[in-house]
């Protein structure tokens, strides 16, 4: 990252925790996205929270929210078990869902792609990648291609969801939060889709992840992709 050329302030965690309507929430992402990527001057926790949390608020607001007068969303920045709130006053009186993100995916590689990308045109999604030396010193990501059998991409990325789902599970949730599970949907073919949406509801039947929470939506990260189960704003 580089300050060079970034004459405002940097993102603090009062501009994140604003209640935005869809619409703005979405427009706010698409206007401080650069700065997260350019601006060494932003807390990296802040800076993590929005590529994990925020950003995929909005995918959320992009899929399903638009359009929606009285409703608003806000990403909460803390050590509270939710990440964002979805505030529908359309009805006359305030009616909350809360949002408790989680990554199905390899961290520190899917972060590393993402950095790739950001300075390129593309990034293999699968095969090796690592960084030669530390970000702090200007060490360069290099992605190789390696062919991996698609398969079986599938089904460690099905073990990973589960295994978010179990871990969430064991931790205490209010009644009306929505687990949202990010995964790295770039793997996807359009035929995967129809075979992933039954393995995905098995999931949840087998975890009754519909006990613990009013809704679990699986997100891919690029927000191309959406699956729900469950209920998350009344009608």
């Amino acid at each position: 990252m580089t300050n060079q050329g970034i004459d405002k302030e940097p993102v603090r965690t009062e501009d994140c925790e604003v209640s935005r309507p869809p619409e703005g929430l979405i427009a706010w992402i698409e206007s401080v996205e650069p700065q997260f990527h350019a601006d060494d001057r932003i807390e990296e926790d802040l800076s993590k929270r929005f590529f994990e949390e925020i950003r995929p608020l909005g995918h959320l607001a992009r899929y399903k929210y638009l359009g929606r007068p009285g409703l608003s969303l806000r990403p909460k920045i803390g050590n509270q078990s939710y990440d964002a709130e979805i505030i529908d006053t359309s009805a006359g009186n305030e009616h909350i869902r809360r949002v408790e993100f989680t990554s199905a995916y390899r961290d520190e590689d899917f972060a590393l792609r993402q950095e790739f990308l950001d300075q390129h045109v593309g990034v293999y999604m699968t095969g090796h990648v690592w960084r030669n030396g530390t970000k702090a010193s200007g060490g360069q990501v290099h992605v190789v291609l390696e062919f991996e059998d698609h398969q079986i991409l599938l089904e460690e990325m099905l073990e990973s969801v589960k295994a978010c789902v179990a871990n969430k599970l064991d931790k205490p949730y209010t009644a009306n939060t929505i687990l949202t599970i990010v995964f790295d949907d770039t793997i996807l073919y359009e035929t995967d889709l129809p075979q992933l949406q039954a393995r995905f509801r098995d999931i949840m039947l087998s975890q009754q992840a519909l006990g613990k929470f009013c809704g679990v939506y699986i997100l891919g990260a690029s927000g191309k992709t959406l699956w729900e189960f469950g209920e998350t704003l009344p009608a």
